[in-house]
C-alpha cells in the first residue's frame, strides 16, 4: 500500500490569530484563552482570563470549537510550539484570544487527535524550534 504524501495547506483548513482583548483580572464574562491556558500539553480552563465580554456574538469568528487545535506562537523560547486540543464541553462558549494559533484540521484528511499527538512529536518540537525568531525575551513563528 502507498501512501499518498500532502502539503500542509492540503490538510489543515484554517491557522489564524486570536482576537485581541484587553483582559482585566476580577473581570467576569464569557472566558478568553491566554498563553497560560496551555499547560502540560493540555487545556487549562483555570487559566482562562475576562474581559466582561458577555455577548458571544461580538466575537463569533473567535468563539472556540470541539478538536481545535491552539499552539503558542509568541511566548519564551522553550513554549513556543506549545500546542493543545479543545475539548468543547456542554454548552461552553470561549473565544481564541491573542499570542494563540488557532489550527484547524481538514478533517476529511487528518484527524485533529492524530494532528495534536503528532505536534507532540519530537521530529516536530525541532522543526517548530529552528522556525522561531528570538528577540529579548520572547520567541515567535510566523504564520505567513
Amino acid at each position: 500500500m502507498e501512501l499518498k504524501k500532502y502539503k500542509l495547506g492540503e490538510l489543515l483548513s484554517k491557522i489564524e490569530n486570536g482576537a485581541v482583548i484587553k483582559q482585566n483580572k476580577g473581570a467576569k464574562g464569557i472566558p478568553i484563552t491566554r498563553i497560560e491556558t496551555l499547560s502540560n500539553g493540555l487545556f487549562n480552563r483555570d487559566k482562562l482570563g475576562y474581559a466582561d465580554i458577555e455577548d458571544p456574538t461580538l466575537y463569533s469568528d473567535y468563539i472556540l470549537e470541539d478538536n481545535d487545535l491552539l499552539m503558542s506562537h509568541i511566548n519564551s523560547k522553550e513554549f513556543v510550539g506549545r500546542t493543545v486540543i479543545y475539548k468543547k464541553q456542554a454548552n461552553e462558549c470561549i473565544i481564541h484570544g491573542m499570542n494563540l494559533l488557532r489550527i484547524k484540521t481538514n478533517t476529511k484528511l487528518l484527524d485533529p487527535e492524530f494532528a495534536y499527538y503528532y505536534f507532540q512529536t519530537d521530529t516536530i518540537k525541532k522543526s517548530l524550534y529552528n522556525l522561531r525568531k528570538d528577540a529579548i525575551g520572547q520567541s515567535s513563528i510566523a504564520i505567513m
